[in-house]
């Protein structure tokens, strides 16, 4: 089983849609679980609205005693995934010590990757104990952004690798979230596309 938390403390950062979307590209060939951790539930209130949740289940962490039995309760499943809350929280801190890969999603926003900074720290703390991979993941992504260079060069010189692969803003992800779907159930190609080579991205992290 190979543990994988989307954190970063800032709302807004695509925490969720990432999840939704990765965890259902991998449960196209693997048993997958999904863990939220956001007090608001979005994840779960997701699941409930449509049909895609099925692809993989979807549990409900309320402390970080339920976030650090994780690999104890679904063991039998190939991947765990949990979305992390969107504030800074002792959950974080657990997420990252039961995480095989910590993906930290930020927008080409000053302030997601002030945010991310925190789970940089706890990241750090970690490594005396058992250091955890970590990547960051460009989310929200407009190619004509000023920020965009600007958040890359940030991302640097953190010495943590960005996924080459990136989750553009797209109006498919917004509705088939609203929708209680992911993107493989809409006609959207290059959305399908590029959740499939970031998937990968991420597979390979393992190898």
């Amino acid at each position: 089983m190979k543990v994988i938390s989307f954190l970063n403390p800032k709302g807004g950062s695509g925490k969720t849609t990432a999840v939704i979307n990765v965890a259902s590209c991998l449960a196209r060939g693997a048993s997958v679980a999904v863990v939220d951790t956001d007090p608001q539930m979005s994840l779960t209130n997701w699941s409930r609205t449509g049909d895609a949740s099925a692809s993989f289940d979807v549990f409900t962490a309320a402390s970080e005693k339920d976030v650090y039995s994780v690999r104890k309760e679904l063991g039998a499943y190939d991947y765990v995934v949990i979305d992390g809350a969107g504030s800074l929280s002792v959950i974080t801190s657990a997420a990252v010590m039961v995480s095989d890969l910590v993906i930290i999603p930020v927008t080409p926003s000053s302030f997601d990757f002030s945010a991310s900074g925190a789970v940089i720290s706890v990241l750090e703390a970690q490594a005396f104990n058992r250091p955890v991979a970590s990547r960051f993941l460009i989310t929200r992504k407009l190619e004509q952004a000023r920020m965009l260079a600007v958040l890359k060069d940030s991302i640097a010189q953190t010495g943590i690798a960005l996924f080459r692969t990136s989750i553009a803003q797209r109006q498919s992800y917004v509705k088939s979230v609203f929708d209680g779907v992911s993107v493989f159930e809409t006609s959207d190609g290059a959305a399908k596309g590029e959740i499939e080579i970031l998937t990968k991205e991420i597979i390979n992290t393992f190898e």
